[in-house]
């Protein structure tokens, strides 16, 4: 199309702007995952579906453009993969700590409250025995006379 229209310039623009912020990663109307696709730029430009395909020429520097980014990405992503995969790694080793730390204190609240029941239920026994010996001995005292010293009744 050598003899375009202003409305066809404009959205040619537009389609190159939607192209840019694609590849810079900032989109505005899709979501910025960073994947890039003439659905994607035609979506980016607000074009009805399928106008991309008007400007052949344009289509063709986007697939151009599309291909170098996907090459650029798959050697891209094994660094990204590797530090994604290290964070990872670190994240868990730090979960293991700390799941060992709680169990640690859970155990150790385990064997305080054990103590505690033992020897609430030693001091309870030993009331028990007391009480059993006071009412004993208030037994025993009950079997004695007790005569007054004065030698009244």
């Amino acid at each position: 199309m050598a003899d375009q229209s202003d409305r066809g310039k404009e959205t040619l623009i537009r389609l190159e702007q939607a192209l840019q912020r694609l590849v810079d990663g900032n989109p505005i109307k899709t979501k910025p995952d960073g994947r890039i696709s003439l659905k994607r730029i035609n979506d980016e430009a607000g074009l009805s579906s399928g106008g991309i395909y008007y400007y052949s020429s344009f289509v063709e520097t986007a697939k151009k453009t599309i291909q170098l980014r996907r090459q650029q990405d798959s050697t891209g992503k094994t660094k990204v993969n590797n530090e994604r995969l290290n964070k990872l790694r670190e994240q868990r080793e730090k979960e293991k700590i700390l799941k060992e730390k709680y169990k640690e204190q859970r155990d150790n609240i385990k064997t305080f409250c054990d103590q505690v029941v033992a020897h609430n239920a030693q001091l309870e026994f030993t009331l028990f025995e007391a009480l059993e010996k006071i009412s004993y001995l208030e037994q025993e005292l009950a079997s004695y006379k007790v005569s007054s010293i004065n030698g009244k009744k």
